[in-house]
């Protein structure tokens, strides 16, 4: 972690972590890499972001689906850009707004509660749009993204990073991984493959400008959450119950062989709201 991002102190984050949960996370995250993120994006994909999206302090970047914020505030530490984090979950709203104090960024960070399928933005409000690996929880990505497309400038970009996967219906093999990722989550899922984002993406009317495919981080970051849900099997269970925990880790080995069997990646996808 950069100089600059040498105030903001994420032990908030930290601190509403179960023991089970904090024990896991020293497991998953390598020293400094630990902003609060619950998904596989890791701390190269924000800083390429940053600099892939040229962030900076002419800029306004909304972040859609912001959790507990630790990664937007990372993002307009380090680029000096503007930012606002949209979340539905009033926790991880209460604790953003916290770090964003202790940081001393109130005056170019902030953080709303609200649904991104009706955003409580005016029309052309951001200069960029960003999302990290929560896409899936949304099943009419068409109305999301056009959503999306109504917060942006002309010209403004969206680029979000999400799980992609390519389900063949009605094989038994694909079927049996379908239901294994959904039982690992607490929320319905809602998967797509790379064809169709770029298929809902235009019919949002965006322009598709690139698709970057993440594999290896991808895999390694998987299976540090897979060995430390294994090591602390025991402890995790007793907060979330068996079940609950034995789904997960199955979840975790099953995303493993997809990403071997080339069902299952992450990517990076970029596009443009054209200019009017």
């Amino acid at each position: 972690m950069g100089q600059q991002t040498a105030g903001v102190d994420y032990s908030r984050i930290h601190r509403i972590d179960s023991p089970a949960n904090r024990r896991l996370r020293h497991d998953v995250w390598p020293e400094g890499h630990d902003l609060g993120q619950q998904s596989f994006a890791t701390l190269p994909y924000f800083d390429h972001l940053v600099t892939r999206l040229a962030m900076g302090p002419d800029t306004h970047v909304l972040d859609l689906g912001s959790g507990s914020g630790g990664p937007a505030i990372y993002m307009a530490s380090t680029s000096g850009c503007r930012m606002t984090g949209l979340e539905v979950n009033e926790v991880g709203v209460e604790v953003a707004r916290g770090l964003v104090a202790d940081a001393g960024l109130e005056d170019r960070v902030e953080f709303v509660l609200g649904d991104g399928m009706h955003m409580p933005f005016d029309e052309e409000a951001f200069d960029i749009a960003i999302s990290m690996n929560v896409l899936n929880v949304f099943e009419d990505k068409v109305a999301l993204f056009r959503e999306v497309h109504r917060v942006l400038r002309p010209g403004g970009t969206w680029a979000f990073l999400s799980g992609t996967f390519d389900f063949v219906e009605g094989d038994p093999q694909d079927e049996a991984w379908r239901a294994l990722y959904s039982r690992g989550y607490a929320i319905p899922q809602f998967t797509d493959d790379l064809a169709s984002y770029k298929v809902k993406l235009r019919a949002a009317g965006f322009v598709v400008d690139e698709a970057t495919e993440y594999i290896s981080d991808f895999r390694d970051t998987i299976e540090r959450w897979r060995d430390g849900w294994t090591k602390h099997r025991d402890a995790i269970a007793e907060e979330q119950g068996e079940r609950q925990t034995d789904n997960h880790i199955e979840y975790f080995n099953g995303y493993l062989a997809m990403v071997e069997a080339g069902k299952a990646s992450n990517h990076l996808i970029i596009a443009t709201r054209p200019r009017d």
